[in-house]
């Protein structure tokens, strides 16, 4: 039998493996690249302030909880970008997950409704 082929990038990251003594994989992830990566989501996390911070509603009062939040996340931004990715990174990770669930509650009240 013939041997098949291995993937190009496979056969790179056993090559870097070599050469390096480290793994290219997600967990042991090159340095250009994880430099790479901590550089965008920081842009990313502050980008997006800036725009909801544009988008806030001008006339809102001193109390409005959506302005408190909006100047909160806009100093955070100037004061720690590091912590600021942080929260965005596990915010996302809540609405992602409130999402999920709204969508798994209505194919379990079919699942319910459809038991006789």
């Amino acid at each position: 039998m013939n041997k098949p082929h291995a993937a190009p990038l496979a056969e790179l990251n056993r090559h870097i493996e070599r050469v390096t003594g480290r793994s290219a994989t997600a967990r042991g992830e090159l340095r250009s690249a994880a430099a790479f990566h901590e550089g965008w989501a920081r842009l990313s996390a502050v980008e997006a302030v800036h725009q909801a911070v544009r988008r806030g509603a001008e006339n809102a009062g001193p109390l409005n909880s959506h302005m408190l939040v909006l100047r909160t996340l806009g100093l955070l931004t100037e004061l720690s970008p590091d912590y600021l990715r942080r929260f965005m990174a596990h915010t996302e990770a809540l609405l992602w997950l409130d999402d999920a669930s709204a969508r798994l509650k209505p194919a379990a009240k079919a699942k319910k409704a459809a038991r006789p």
